[in-house]
């Protein structure tokens, strides 16, 4: 049975994307919309996002290139959108089913596999899928309620993974050659076992796992502890965070209804800072929020430029039905939220560069990506910071961390490395 699987929005719907790569590669044939193309398929799995009304719209257009591609195959819906908008999925001409939980999924699956004749295909599937970062999700949900999201509708309460469970995967994915696991969830700053919380975890993977780089994926600024700022010390967990940033202004962030102020934010990237000088911190914000007027959209621009950031990414306010802040008065209009991010990206892009050009002329450890037919390969330094390097004749397997001398910044916006001699 042909799978074809593609997969929007976060790193937490990546994960379970790969899981069913890794569940069923060695009975299904599985490829990735974004990476490979089969000749044809019996199934197409679409594994949506809801985050923002952008990204809905998004999921469901995924539907109609695909179906068109492989016209025999079954459509599945799955993911936040089928949680959130299943009877809206249900009435699209294209889908056939549309499913919430995983383990339901995996049923349909081995349900329609029933109906075709030869299941286990000479080719196997791909059982190792084609990225030089494994990620790992350590819990699901979240209970912050933010006023404009709609995550905790799709996702539920948090529950955390069992510790136990996390080691075995991390270390079967280290026996599959993966160099770098990603500790990735919906609010990972809130896992929790008994009195062990992230900081307990993040060691505790150290200490009971081979792993050459750790690295996590999006946290809250209030979840962080000085044993978890402690642990940066240790050159195999990276020294990059995603910290949602989300506004500038305490005034939003108070409409916003997230947990912390711009004091705490400040104090928290000042720490990471004094631990690692070159600390790579990207974020997320959100401009024109309901009620955020000029000034306060002024006190977001001074406050980035002010923390210096690596990336931000940029979103205009997306009302979403069922949330606090889509009926709350001042709404913005797309005209004005539009500018704003023109504006902030510039900003964005002036600070990327300067990060980028402070680390020139440092040595760092990357982690190589394929290399192409002529010589160059790609990676990321633990930082997070993307290189390029020319091999010319020399050959370097994927998934290989070397040492480089970060020499210059080209165009691209790439650093053009040298390997260290």
């Amino acid at each position: 049975m042909r799978i074809v699987i593609k997969t929007l929005g976060c790193k937490a719907n990546r994960y379970e994307s790969d899981r069913i790569h890794e569940k069923f590669g060695d009975k299904f044939i599985i490829a990735d919309a974004q990476i490979q193309e089969l000749d044809n398929a019996d199934i197409i799995i679409v594994n949506t996002c809801t985050v923002t009304e952008n990204a809905d719209k998004k999921s469901r257009q995924a539907v109609s290139p695909l179906k068109k591609l492989y016209p025999k195959a079954k459509v599945i819906v799955f993911g936040c959108g089928a949680n959130t908008n299943s009877e809206s999925y249900k009435k699209l001409k294209n889908v056939d089913f549309v499913v919430q939980k995983s383990e339901d999924l995996d049923k349909l699956l081995i349900e329609l596999s029933k109906s075709k004749k030869e299941v286990f295909c000479e080719d196997k599937g791909l059982k190792e899928i084609s990225r030089t970062r494994a990620l790992v999700k350590i819990q699901d949900g979240c209970n912050n309620f933010c006023s404009y999201c709609i995550v905790p509708f799709a996702r539920g309460r948090e529950q955390s993974r069992p510790l136990g469970e996390i080691i075995k995967e991390i270390n079967n994915k280290i026996k599959n050659g993966y160099k770098e696991i990603v500790i990735t969830g919906i609010n990972i700053g809130m896992w929790k076992e008994d009195n062990k919380d992230l900081a307990d975890l993040i060691e505790i993977i150290l200490d009971q796992t081979k792993v050459e780089r750790l690295r996590l994926s999006s946290i809250e600024p209030q979840n962080f502890s000085k044993k978890f700022l402690n642990l940066f010390t240790n050159t195999r967990f990276c020294p990059h965070l995603h910290i949602s940033l989300q506004s500038g202004s305490d005034e939003i962030l108070k409409k916003m209804r997230r947990h912390y102020n711009t004091k705490l934010f400040t104090e928290m990237v000042e720490n990471l800072r004094k631990a690692v000088p070159h600390f790579g911190i990207t974020t997320d914000v959100i401009l024109g929020f309901p009620g955020e007027t000029d000034d306060l959209f002024k006190e977001t621009l001074e406050y980035v430029q002010k923390i210096q950031f690596s990336k931000i990414h940029i979103f205009p306010y997306s009302k979403r039905k069922g949330t606090l802040a889509a009926e709350m008065p001042d709404q913005i209009p797309s005209a004005i939220k539009e500018k704003r991010c023109v504006i902030l990206s510039k900003l964005e892009k002036k600070m990327r560069l300067d990060f980028y050009k402070n680390n020139i002329g440092r040595n760092e450890e990357v982690l190589f990506e394929q290399q192409n037919k002529k010589g160059i390969m790609n990676g990321f330094t633990s930082n997070y910071i993307k290189t390029r390097i020319n091999l010319k004749n020399t050959k370097i397997p994927s998934k290989t961390i070397k040492q480089v001398t970060l020499k210059k910044l080209l165009p691209s916006g790439e650093i053009e490395a040298v390997l260290k001699s």
